[in-house]
């Protein structure tokens, strides 16, 4: 079993209790709070009655599917954490649960009891690559893609042994030397190509062909020193498995000559439409830039392509030292939940996020590459506030049949019922069902929390009909226009439930800053660094204003990385690159906008909080970088103020 419940990828649940003409009467059944708070994105599966959902730092909930109490939580505290602190959910084959993790672990898990089966490295490069997308079984392997190709890493799809977790293959997405398309790189580029598959794959069992689409290629927000196809980034490609090792089959270019983050987020939905009275074999797939394509999947010749996101400037203008205007925004087009195809309509549903950026450089020459850090020419551009957009898609035509727009952010993708009903959210956490074949509301509902993550649909051990969505923060999504976040939660809907059951957080693990029994291996930090009291007192108000929301209150991690502790000292950063960092990325919604002395202060309360000591001589925290701060490193302690 795995996201989605198909291999095709196509959300649709033959499941019909809920119809058009009741699902008005879908009300709350259970609401269960997520102690691991963050940008909660998993898709959550359901098996024996109990719901499976993995949360933001790689813990697993077992909850009964009809009330949602806890039956078991798996606790995992990552090591380190390189970035986003995300999983988008758990496979299931044979009784056991599997996991990939942003430590790069792959974990085995007894899904009766929610015991440890095994746990095993899983990544060559833990510099620059990490797990984020859910696990895929298929015929005894698991197989998932690294996340990894905004800090310079280079992608891999990688198949393990589901039995032992032992790896049995790995396919380069970027084109090794001696592999087809290498030549498309210049010089050495291609080593930290990026092209990191980190949202999902599909499998058309019949063929036993997976596809992908990796992502943006290294350096990003450029193309200096790799102008080129930089293969297989930006594309969609084709593999027979069917063998000891993957055989490439095709691949189609999805986002060429790519300087504004405009990866395929979306993974490759498989469907069988009909064009010119025909059934075809067909594979839909679409970008951040906002351009869906539809493919055949047995050749990888283009059906269709338009685009379903206001586009402007996107291809004619790269980003620049001083910022270009461009649509859509890095978080804007289509985004990793991509959409469904209904066979009734023939119409291809695809959510999109309507969203425009300044987009500036800071490298106009080649990029510099430092592990741990953004490999790329500037930071991805300030969010702005943004709305959505559902495309209707009629397959035949290759033509929009209707749009509906939405007040937030489209990001949650679409489940299909059989019926006649489609269901989609947006990021300010509203559920939406509609008719497929008009656009029109049938009802909707807040979940109170920002919704990244896809819809479910199972039946409960009572015999009804459940629809399920994993809510948090809106973590790199934030616009600022969306509403406050509730807090991690799980949601489940029913017709007429008596009651909505309410569940806390009691049993579940908590995200920490790995301070316990993984601190003994800490380096001890020695050395010291210019600040002032004053400064930490300042810097603990200007963290709590811009930094808390995504890198926690205890400097633990929520929906970024923490910033203290060993997973934090596990980047090998020193205070200068630190500051770097900050000072030119951060906060994630309006890099660059604070002010010198504001980045100098969060300097100094985060530095104290990480035990690294003034220097005594009641010298400030200096508002740029200066050499003395290139000498220190943090450890892994934690010094909470």
């Amino acid at each position: 079993m795995i996201p989605g419940k198909t291999y095709a990828g196509n959300r649709v649940t033959a499941l019909d209790e809920i119809t058009p003409e009741n699902v008005g009467g879908l009300k709350k059944a259970w609401v269960t709070s997520v102690k691991d708070d963050g940008e909660e994105e998993a898709s959550p599966i359901v098996w024996n009655g109990t719901v499976y959902v993995s949360t933001a730092h790689d813990n697993v909930l077992a909850l009964d599917g009809t009330t949602g109490a806890l039956r078991w939580a798996f606790p995992y505290n990552p090591a380190y954490e390189l970035q986003y602190a995300v999983n988008r959910g758990v496979g299931l084959e044979d009784g056991r649960l599997y996991i990939v993790t942003q430590d790069c672990r792959l974990i085995a898990i007894d899904a009766s009891a929610g015991k440890e089966i095994y746990d095993v490295p899983a990544c060559h490069d833990t510099s620059a690559s990490w797990y984020s997308m859910a696990a895929y079984l298929y015929k005894g392997k698991v197989i998932v893609g690294t996340s990894g190709g905004d800090l310079g890493g280079s992608g891999l799809i990688s198949a393990f042994s589901a039995q032992d977790g032992s790896r049995l293959w790995d396919w380069h997405t970027v084109a090794q030397p001696g592999q087809p398309g290498h030549n498309s790189w210049p010089g050495n580029s291609y080593v930290h190509g990026g092209a990191a598959v980190w949202s999902g794959l599909s499998i058309d069992q019949s063929t036993d062909t997976l596809y992908a689409a990796p992502g943006n290629p290294g350096p990003n927000l450029t193309e200096y020193g790799r102008k080129g196809a930089d293969l297989y980034a930006d594309t969609v490609v084709a593999l027979d498995i069917s063998g000891s090792t993957p055989r490439l089959k095709w691949y189609y270019k999805v986002s060429p000559n790519d300087v504004h983050d405009n990866d395929p987020s979306m993974p490759p939905v498989l469907f069988t439409g009909t064009i010119d009275g025909s059934q075809r074999q067909l594979l839909a797939v679409g970008d951040k830039a906002g351009d869906f394509a539809i493919l055949d999947r047995t050749t990888g010749k283009p059906v269709a392509r338009l685009a379903v996101s206001d586009q402007k400037n996107i291809f004619t203008t790269a980003p620049t030292t001083s910022g270009t205007f461009a649509c859509p925004n890095h978080g804007g087009g289509i985004e990793w939940n991509g959409g469904s195809y209904d066979v009734a309509t023939n119409y291809f549903y695809i959510p999109s996020t309507q969203e425009c950026a300044i987009w500036k450089i800071l490298y106009r020459g080649a990029v510099p590459y430092v592990p741990g850090q953004a490999y790329s020419a500037g930071p991805l551009p300030k969010r702005r506030p943004a709305t959505g957009l559902l495309t209707a898609i009629d397959v035949a035509a290759g033509k929009p049949a209707w749009t509906k727009r939405f007040p937030y952010a489209a990001q949650g993708g679409v489940l299909i019922t059989r019926n006649g009903l489609l269901f989609t959210t947006d990021t300010g956490g509203d559920i939406y069902a509609l008719d497929p074949k008009t656009g029109q509301v049938l009802w909707h509902d807040d979940v109170g929390s920002a919704i990244v993550a896809p819809i479910s649909a199972y039946r409960g051990s009572d015999g009804h009909e459940y629809l399920v969505v994993e809510a948090g923060e809106a973590g790199n999504q934030q616009t600022p226009n969306l509403p406050p976040s509730a807090g991690g939660r799980i949601v489940a809907y029913s017709l007429n439930p008596s009651q909505t059951v309410t569940n806390g957080t009691s049993g579940q693990p908590a995200v920490t800053a790995a301070t316990s029994e993984k601190s003994e291996s800490s380096s001890i930090v020695t050395a010291t660094v210019p600040y002032t009291m004053a400064q930490v007192s300042a810097g603990s108000a200007v963290y709590a204003r811009y930094c808390l929301s995504c890198h926690g209150a205890k400097l633990q991690g929520v929906a970024a990385p923490a910033l203290t502790g060993p997973g934090f000292a596990h980047a090998n950063l020193d205070v200068a690159q630190i500051y770097a960092v900050v000072a030119q990325q951060m906060p994630l919604t309006a890099p660059g906008s604070l002010s010198k002395s504001e980045y100098a202060a969060v300097m100094a309360y985060v530095l104290a909080y990480d035990c690294i000591k003034p220097s005594g001589a009641n010298e400030s925290f200096p508002t740029s970088v200066t050499p003395q701060l290139s000498s220190v490193r943090v450890g892994g302690q934690t010094c909470p103020r």
